[in-house]
């Protein structure tokens, strides 16, 4: 493989792209063939029935050019829910920090672990690591279990293991903190102004706990939030380099994948634009970046990584250590799929011991 091509897939599986449609778009196909992109996220949008969601993911396998690509989704409960009917609706995740339930916990991480794989997703962007320390705030609210963070550490723990045990990668969010804001960064670019030291008391510490105890947090989404009182030079958490550096790998000891929120989100396209941000957070320490609808912007993301890589901005053995990274995670979750069993799946979605648990949990028992 000449160097260039070795170079761009390298690149490609930084990037993990959302797209319109129930079937992976020609452009796409064809971006992916250049590129072998690490990864896809589906929405509502992609997933329509039962037996079309199983078609796109076994579809999906096939992509990433010799890497299998994460194949992801936001399956948090409560109104983060892509799935459709017969699919397991759980309450949000307010409801588990009500029943605090460590078995519960388990259980219901286990059931939407045990769901995905059958449909053949590998990785889910949750749980939500974010405390509910601010009433006012519009995007996390009843998305988060607690404001207490031992609450929120014990019970993500569980959901983890149950996900983890279903060769589900889960994803920690938003890093370091969303909860106490007030604004949605879809919309607008939050701020924060808690200093390193509230961080670290409250905020910080699930990610802490989730770091570095079993079953050890493998991915870590960084949240589109201004900072100003905890890097002061670079407040936004996704290029911020203290952040992500300093404190998340050297103080808290992250191993595993960081990876941007959607850089299509006005917070982004906003304030320092998709090709700045990505330069910045390349060099912040960002392994993935998260591009969600836009084939356009993928694009941009793509060719503005591969500019860093042939001006030597980003030093070359940095792209050999991110990509093992991502090779490492996938090996240690992916159970590879050659195609999705249905009948396996039609008899374990949504059955009565799901539905269940999701009862339980909505009655808080």
């Amino acid at each position: 493989m000449a160097e260039l091509d070795q170079l761009k897939r390298r690149i490609g599986q930084r990037v993990i792209v959302g797209f319109e449609g129930t079937r992976i778009p020609p452009e796409l196909a064809r971006l992916d063939e250049e590129w072998g992109l690490g990864g896809f996220i589906l929405f509502n949008r992609n997933l329509k029935s039962f037996e079309q969601v199983m078609d796109l993911t076994e579809e999906l396998w096939s992509k990433g050019q010799g890497t299998p690509p994460f194949i992801g989704i936001d399956q948090e409960g409560g109104s983060v829910h892509r799935l459709p009917t017969p699919f397991t609706v759980f309450p949000d995740m307010a409801h588990m920090g009500q029943a605090s339930s460590v078995s519960v916990a388990y259980e219901v991480g286990a059931v939407i672990g045990r769901e995905l794989t059958a449909a053949g997703f590998n990785l889910n962007f949750a749980p939500v690591l974010d405390l509910s320390t601010n009433p006012d705030n519009p995007v996390i609210g009843r998305r988060a279990i607690s404001d207490d963070p031992d609450k929120v550490s014990s019970l993500a723990r569980a959901i983890i293991r149950g996900l983890h045990d279903n060769s589900i990668v889960a994803c920690g969010k938003h890093f370091p903190g969303h909860g106490d804001t007030a604004t949605d960064s879809h919309e607008t670019l939050p701020t924060c102004d808690l200093d390193i030291d509230r961080l670290r008391e409250k905020e910080l510490a699930p990610y802490r706990e989730l770091i570095q105890n079993p079953p050890h947090l493998d991915m870590v989404m960084t949240a589109h939030v201004d900072y100003t009182a905890a890097d002061p030079d670079h407040p936004l958490a996704t290029v911020s380099r203290y952040l992500l550096q300093d404190v998340l790998r050297l103080e808290l000891g992250f191993k595993g994948l960081v990876v941007t929120d959607d850089l299509e989100m006005k917070a982004v396209t906003d304030s320092l634009g998709i090709e700045e941000t990505t330069r910045r957070a390349l060099s912040a320490g960002v392994d993935l970046f998260l591009v969600c609808k836009s084939l356009d912007e993928q694009v941009k993301v793509l060719e503005t990584l591969l500019d860093e890589a042939e001006q030597g901005r980003y030093p070359k053995h940095l792209w050999e250590r991110g990509f093992r990274r991502i090779r490492d995670v996938k090996a240690r979750h992916f159970r590879v799929l050659r195609s999705v069993d249905r009948q396996h799946a039609r008899e374990l979605v949504g059955n009565r011991e799901h539905l269940r648990i999701a009862r339980r949990l909505k009655d808080g028992k």
